[in-house]
């Protein structure tokens, strides 16, 4: 069978990552070209690997050589490239937040459903080994009813991360994003209502902080969710609560266990993985198998849409409804009043 040609646009320190991956790692893949803004070091890694260098995006999607392209720009770009790229007929693998605001996460969806390509979402979250150990053992502990995610990280070298334009969102959208797909992944649900609250520690201009309170829709699940981008330790700890006992794990430092009673036990969790790789692996076989891909460009839409809802929330200082076509009613009623304020 025949490589899939790829081409890389964005070429900036997480772009570097999804490079290597192709060039070294997945041998049903080529990567073909590349595509970034600055010439000199467009040109230079091209040279160095034998690969096509163009400019402009555009230029690199009109190549009939190309199969597929991976996207790792700066969020505010991915509506423009990705709705160009399925309507050129290319597969697209985004590098998560699908987009900066529901608005053109939603225009990308309608281009995806309009073209028929294949576009997949890259929350690689999805494929880290504790996660993955945790998702296997949900059943062990029966009907869910709290989640709680939070990651805590150190502030991000990229300076474009606390500029308003370019990054679209602070931590909300940058982070946030993972961890709202994440309730979403363990639940099977999509969140009802959003209480959220912001902090500026270490940027000027964007927040680096935020604790969210969700509620699920059919299960009436609640979620307490919060990161940090002011910390020199990183973590990544996730519980789950159910029924019969008690999931707990954290994904950055590789560690998981149920809890029964005051008895915990350990759960065999397997190697870590790249999970950048794991996307590319998995947006191969979607792409040879033409089945769907397990992060779709409407999963994109919905973690985009929670943290546009936090956002409105911060800044009302209320709860917010997202949209639910099955409620009759807007209002917040009685019990989500005792929630907010329990």
């Amino acid at each position: 069978m025949s490589k899939v040609r790829f081409g890389l646009i964005g070429l900036g320190i997480h772009g570097q990552r999804y490079a290597r991956h192709l060039l070294y790692d997945i041998p049903e893949a080529e990567l073909y070209a590349i595509c970034r803004q600055d010439p000199l070091k467009g040109e230079a890694f091209a040279r160095e690997h034998n690969l096509r260098y163009y400019r402009e995006y555009y230029d690199l999607l009109g190549d009939p050589h190309i199969d597929a392209v991976v996207v790792v720009t700066p969020p505010y770009l991915n509506e423009r490239i990705c709705t160009t790229a399925v309507s050129a007929g290319k597969a697209v693998l985004v590098e998560k937040p699908l987009a900066c605001n529901t608005r053109q996460a939603v225009n990308i969806l309608e281009a995806v459903a309009r073209s028929g390509a294949l576009l997949m979402v890259a929350h690689t979250l999805r494929f880290n080994s504790v996660v993955r150990t945790l998702e296997d053992h949900l059943d062990t502990i029966g009907p869910i009813h709290t989640i709680s995610i939070n990651q805590r990280l150190e502030p991000s070298p990229r300076a474009w991360m606390d500029d308003v334009a370019q990054a679209g969102g602070g931590v909300i959208l940058h982070t946030g994003v993972h961890i709202f797909d994440l309730v979403r992944y363990f639940s099977g649900d999509e969140v009802q209502r959003v209480y959220c609250e912001v902090d500026r520690v270490v940027y000027s201009r964007l927040e680096d902080a935020f604790v969210a309170l969700l509620r699920l829709r059919r299960h009436h699940i609640h979620c307490l969710v919060d990161a940090a981008r002011y910390t020199g330790g990183r973590s990544g700890r996730i519980e789950i609560v159910g029924e019969k006992g008690q999931l707990l794990g954290d994904h950055v430092h590789g560690f998981a266990m149920t809890l029964v009673g005051r008895q915990a036990v350990p759960l065999a969790v397997p190697p870590p993985v790249h999970t950048v790789e794991q996307a590319l692996r998995a947006f191969i076989r979607a792409f040879r198998t033409g089945e769907p891909p397990p992060i779709t460009a409407l999963d994109g839409v919905q973690a985009v849409e929670i943290a546009e809802a936090c956002y409105h929330s911060a800044s009302s200082g209320e709860a917010v409804a997202l949209e639910d076509e099955e409620s009759e009613s807007d209002g917040m009623d009685e019990e989500d009043e005792l929630w907010l304020h329990e």
